[in-house]
């Protein structure tokens, strides 16, 4: 969970100091439709971030569904949510 709240924090960063409006509205869109196949229209410094992102909450998601049996990707997806 530290990892994921320092990236939070990169991300609330990015929105508050890296970011134009377009690029801003590319990487929410990312976030909200949760695809890696939308990589390619964002900025490097965005990509890696979802990316890193992306990888972090599905591998929280398949620990806790491995060893709880319960499917919590979609909540941590929420939680994460730009």
């Amino acid at each position: 969970m530290a990892k994921l709240y320092t990236l939070l924090t990169t991300i609330d960063d990015i929105y508050d100091i890296c970011g134009t409006l377009e690029e801003l509205q590319l990487f929410t869109a990312a976030f909200a439709s949760w695809d890696v196949n939308r990589l390619d229209e964002l900025p490097e410094y965005t990509r890696l971030c979802f990316l890193v992102v992306y990888n972090e909450v599905n591998s929280i998601g398949c620990d806790i569904l491995r060893n709880k049996n319960i499917n919590v990707i979609p909540f941590l997806r929420k939680s994460v949510s730009v």
